[in-house]
Order: C-alpha cells, then sequence, then structure tokens
C-alpha cells in the first residue's frame, strides 16, 4: 500500500502501512490515515510530566498507559492517544477496546486539527468520558467532558494557573509546570 492511494482504509490496512513505515504516527479514523511525524522533546517532556502527575494520582483500580498504543474506536477507526487512563484489569491483548477513562492529546504542528476536531467526535461517540488536550508551546488544557454523545468542553486552564478536578479522579497541577 503506498500512501498516494485513496480510498477508504481498513484495520489490516493500517496494519500493513505501520510495517513500511516505523518512523511516523499511523491512526485511522473512519476510514482514513491519518499520518505524522514521531513526537518532538518538547511533547515527550510534557508526556512524561503528565504520566507521572496522573500515575501518582490514579486510584488503585485505574493505571495510567502511554502511545504507541491502539484504541480502536470502531471498524475503520483505531487511534493512538499520549496517555490512556484505563482500568487495572486490562492486561492483556494488542489495543484497546473498550472506552479508556481518559484520554489525553499533547498537540504537535501536525496534530492540532486532528486532536482537537476529529478526536474528540471519534472519542465521544465511543463513549471516553473525559478527554483533555495540551498544548505545550503555549501551556493550555483544555477539558472535554462527554455529555450525552458529545463533548463540552468549558474548562480551559492556562500556564499558571492551577488545574484541579475530581474526574476522573482529584489531580492538581499548572500547565507550565509540564513543560520544566
Amino acid at each position: 500500500m503506498s500512501i498516494t492511494d485513496v480510498g477508504i482504509y481498513t484495520v489490516e490496512d493500517l496494519h500493513a502501512y505501520r510495517e513500511e513505515r516505523d518512523d511516523m504516527t499511523v491512526q485511522l479514523i473512519e476510514g482514513e490515515l491519518i499520518v505524522s511525524p514521531s513526537p518532538g522533546i518538547t511533547h515527550q517532556v510534557v508526556s512524561s510530566e503528565l504520566f507521572g502527575l496522573l500515575a501518582r494520582a490514579a486510584p488503585a483500580h485505574l493505571r495510567v498507559l502511554h502511545a504507541p498504543l491502539d484504541v480502536r474506536a470502531g471498524e475503520r477507526t483505531v487511534v493512538q492517544p499520549d496517555l490512556l487512563v484505563v482500568p487495572r484489569t486490562l492486561l492483556e491483548g494488542s489495543e484497546v477496546e473498550q472506552p479508556p477513562v481518559l484520554a489525553v492529546e499533547i498537540l504537535s504542528p501536525s496534530s492540532r486539527r486532528t486532536d482537537l476536531v476529529r478526536k474528540p467526535e471519534v472519542l465521544a461517540q465511543f463513549g471516553v468520558p473525559h478527554y483533555w488536550v495540551i498544548d505545550p508551546l503555549h501551556p493550555w488544557l483544555r477539558v472535554f467532558t462527554l455529555r450525552g454523545e458529545t463533548y463540552e468542553s468549558d474548562v480551559v486552564v492556562e500556564g499558571q494557573e492551577l488545574f484541579e478536578t475530581t474526574e476522573p479522579f482529584p489531580v492538581s497541577f499548572r500547565p507550565v509546570d509540564l513543560t520544566r
């Protein structure tokens, strides 16, 4: 399969394409291949810092996992959130097939539209109750909460502002602290 092929792709097509390109992040959203460069250092710093915060705060029945790990959100949709919070009982398999409790994306220049528009639509339909997006370059956090079948995004925390939540479990941090 070539990137120039046009059409609706399957999960099998996604796996075949990934075997050809190990320097890219390749996801499948509603049959469309989404190809992005591997994340940069700032992205990984934020991911590591937030992973540690969430792992320390998560209750005993939950665990925090990090990309690359597929979330199969449908027959033609496989995404790889940067961080996931899942039930601790999830121990086997090559992909997450039930809605995570929380999915987190860390923006990269190439992922903004996907992470702010396409993934919230897909993850809401899949039933993920909490979705967070973090911008590491101008540190802010946007919180999406599932209400019915769609997300509401009524919380944006910037820079030095303290983010405190009890959902999906108590945790607090300042977006700027994730970039240090």
